[in-house]
C-alpha cells in the first residue's frame, strides 16, 4: 500500500549566533524537543502527499468533475494529479486554475466544430488537432507544468519504443494533446522527435506513477464499461470491445499502489457522448462521495490529526471565462489546416433542385475554397465551378459560373452569408439568369426551442426578373415567410452508431410568397427525416432526404447533407 512509501525531503537550516553557545545548551534543547513535540511540528512532517489519478475514457471522463466537486466539498485536498487521456484534460485544466463550475461550463458550451477539422484524404488521424491543440494552449494561457498551481502529468506512450511516460517537461497543452491521441482518431503528438499517443493502450489508470512521484496517498478512478448485449455481427462493435478488453489487461497491476480504487461502470454505448456533460458530472459526484469514508480514513491512517476543511477553488467569473473561450476559439481559427477535399449535396430553395459538390479548401488555398456542383434541373443547374471564402465567424461569400443545359449562356452568381448575430443570419443571392433576380433573407433557425422540438423562421424579399414570366412592374417585389418546426421523437437522446451519434428528426414547414403591391399568396410545402450526425461524438454533421410540393402542384425530390 501507498503508506509504506516515503517522501525523500532534504531541509537545510542555517543558524547564526553573534555569541559563543554552550555544547549542553544544545543537547538539552534536542531532548526537550524529542519528548515534547509540538502538534504544529507534527502535523506539518506527517501531512500526506495526496495524488488524484484521473483515468481515460472519453466521454465518461466528464464524471472527473464531479468528483472534483465531491472533493472539495469534504476537504479533501489534491496535491498532485495524475491523468491519462480525457482525464488528463480535467487534470489539466483545474491544475491551471480552473474552478469546477467553470470546466462544467466549458463542457457544456463546447462546439468542436471551432478547433478540429475532417481531413480528406486523412493523415495521421481522422480528425486534425493543430486547431485543438492552440485552443487548449490558450485556455492554458501558454503555461508549462512549472506554472501550474498544481504538479500535473499527463501520461502517454512512445509510439517507438512503446514506453509509458509521465509528461512534465514543456507546454502542458502539448502533454494533454499527446495523453488524448487515440490512435487512428487523432494523429500521434510530437514531443523532442518522439512521437506519443494515448496514455489508455498501456495504462489506463496511472496509480504507479503517482506512486514512482512520491505520494503517500493515492485515489485513483477507474471508468469501466458495463460491456453486456454484444453484437458480434457489427464491425465498430467488435473493434471498440477489443480495444477495451485490451487496454483493461493493464488496469490491475497499474492501480496496485492505489489506497482508494474508484471503480465506476458506464454504459458501453455512452463513451463518446460529450453532450450529456450534466449526467456524468452527476456521476462522478455520487461515486466521490459513496468512496469519501474510504478516502478519509486513508488520510486518517497517515495523519490522525488531519482536519477536513472544505475549500472551493474560486476559478473565473462568467465573463472572463466567457473571454477566455472566445480568444481560444479565434487562435483555433488562425492556425493553418491541411489542405482538404470537401463533398456536400445541397437544395436550391429558389428554384427546386438538389446540387452535389466538391470543394477543396485549406492548406495554400487557407480560408478560401475552390469547387464543382452538379445540379439536377435542366434550366437552372447544370456545371458549375465556384470559389467561396469565410468562416463560421465571419460569415462567408461566393461566386460561380454556371451552364445550364436548357441556356444558352453561362449563369453568373453571388451569395453572402453573414455571421450569427444572436440566433439572426442574414442572407442574399443574386443569379443572373432565371425568374429570381436576387433574395434578401433574415433567418433564425430556433425562434422557440425545446427538447423535442425546434421552430424556425424565414422572412425574405424577392426580386423576380419581367422577361421570365412576363410580369408587370408591381409584381417585381414578392415578400415570403418560411417557418418550419422540426420534431425530435426521442428529445435530447442520441443513439449511438458508432462511429457517430445519431439524432433522428422529422421537419415540416410552408413557404408563403406573394407580391408586394397585392396579396396573392403562393404556397409551397416541404417535409424532411432526417438525423444530426456527430463524428466520434464531437464533429457534427447533419443528413436529410425529403419532398416539395411547389405552388404549381410539382414534387421536387430532395437530399440534404452538411457540415
Amino acid at each position: 500500500m501507498a503508506n509504506n512509501k516515503q517522501l525523500k525531503i532534504r531541509r537545510l537550516i542555517k543558524i547564526e549566533f553573534n555569541s559563543p553557545v554552550p555544547a549542553w545548551f544544545f543537547l538539552a534543547l534536542f531532548a526537550i524537543s524529542c519528548v515534547f513535540p509540538t502538534r504544529a511540528s507534527a502535523s506539518v512532517a506527517s501531512k500526506p502527499t495526496v495524488a488524484l489519478v484521473l483515468g481515460g475514457g472519453s466521454a465518461w471522463g466528464l464524471s472527473h468533475i464531479g468528483l472534483l466537486k465531491a472533493l472539495e466539498e469534504n476537504g479533501v485536498p489534491v496535491d498532485l494529479f495524475v491523468g491519462t487521456s480525457m482525464g488528463s484534460i480535467i487534470a489539466g485544466l483545474y491544475a491551471a486554475g480552473y474552478s469546477v463550475d467553470n470546466i462544467i461550463e466549458l463542457f457544456t458550451s463546447l462546439d468542436p466544430a471551432t478547433f478540429l477539422d475532417l481531413p480528406f484524404p486523412p493523415g495521421g488521424g481522422f480528425i486534425e488537432t493543430k486547431g485543438l491543440q492552440q485552443y487548449l494552449d490558450t485556455l492554458l494561457g501558454g503555461k508549462t507544468y512549472d506554472l501550474l498551481a498544481i504538479p500535473c502529468y499527463p501520461v502517454a506512450v512512445n509510439l517507438q519504443t512503446g514506453e509509458v511516460l509521465a509528461l512534465n517537461h514543456g507546454k502542458v497543452s502539448t502533454g494533454i494533446l499527446a495523453s488524448i491521441a487515440i490512435p487512428g482518431v487523432f494523429p500521434p503528438v510530437r514531443i523532442a522527435d518522439q512521437y506519443y499517443v494515448d496514455g489508455g493502450l498501456k495504462n489506463q489508470v496511472a496509480a504507479d506513477v503517482a506512486a514512482e512521484l512520491g505520494a503517500e496517498i493515492i485515489i485513483a478512478v477507474y471508468l469501466k464499461a458495463k460491456l453486456t448485449g454484444a453484437d458480434y455481427d457489427d464491425l465498430g462493435d467488435n473493434v471498440i470491445r477489443s480495444v477495451f478488453t485490451m487496454v483493461e489487461g493493464y488496469v490491475a497491476e497499474n492501480v496496485a499502489p492505489a489506497d482508494v480504487l474508484i471503480e465506476l461502470e458506464m454504459d458501453f454505448d455512452s463513451f463518446i457522448a460529450f453532450h450529456q456533460v450534466a449526467y456524468f458530472v452527476e456521476q462522478g459526484y455520487q461515486a466521490g462521495n459513496q468512496a469519501m469514508a474510504q478516502i478519509k480514513a486513508a488520510i486518517l491512517a497517515y495523519d490522525p490529526t488531519f482536519e477536513f476543511t472544505p475549500y472551493r477553488q474560486t476559478g473565473y467569473g462568467h465573463a472572463e471565462l466567457q473571454q477566455i473561450l472566445k480568444e481560444a476559439e479565434l487562435a483555433a481559427a488562425k492556425v493553418p489546416k491541411r489542405f482538404t477535399i470537401k463533398p456536400g449535396v445541397s437544395f436550391d430553395r429558389d428554384h427546386n433542385f438538389t446540387k452535389c459538390e466538391i470543394r477543396l479548401t485549406n492548406g495554400a488555398l487557407g480560408l478560401f475554397g475552390i469547387g464543382y456542383r452538379y445540379g439536377f434541373d435542366p434550366a437552372n443547374g447544370g456545371h458549375e465551378v465556384f470559389i467561396d471564402w469565410g468562416t463560421k465567424r465571419r460569415g462567408n461569400a461566393g461566386i460561380f459560373v454556371r451552364q445550364s443545359p436548357n441556356r444558352e449562356n453561362p449563369t453568373y452568381g453571388l451569395a453572402l452569408n453573414s455571421p450569427k448575430f444572436k440566433d439572426y443570419i442574414w442572407e442574399a443571392v443574386y443569379v443572373s439568369q432565371g425568374d429570381i433576380v436576387w433574395r434578401s433573407s433574415l433567418v433564425n433557425r430556433s425562434v422557440f426551442k425545446l427538447p423535442w422540438a425546434v421552430t424556425g423562421l424565414s422572412v425574405d424579399l424577392i426580386g423576380l426578373r419581367q422577361n421570365e414570366k412576363n410580369l408587370t412592374p408591381t409584381e417585381k417585389l414578392m415578400l415570403g415567410l418560411r417557418p418550419e418546426v422540426t420534431f425530435f421523437p426521442w428529445g435530447d437522446r442520441l443513439f449511438p452508431l458508432f462511429p457517430v451519434l445519431a439524432r433522428p428528426h422529422f421537419t415540416a414547414g410552408v413557404a408563403v410568397t406573394s407580391p408586394l403591391s397585392a396579396y396573392h399568396p403562393q404556397l409551397t410545402y416541404e417535409a424532411r427525416l432526417g438525423t444530426d450526425l456527430l463524428l466520434f461524438g464531437l464533429y457534427p454533421r447533419s443528413f436529410s432526404v425529403g419532398a416539395r410540393l411547389d405552388h404549381e402542384h410539382k414534387i421536387h425530390w430532395q437530399v440534404e447533407l452538411s457540415y
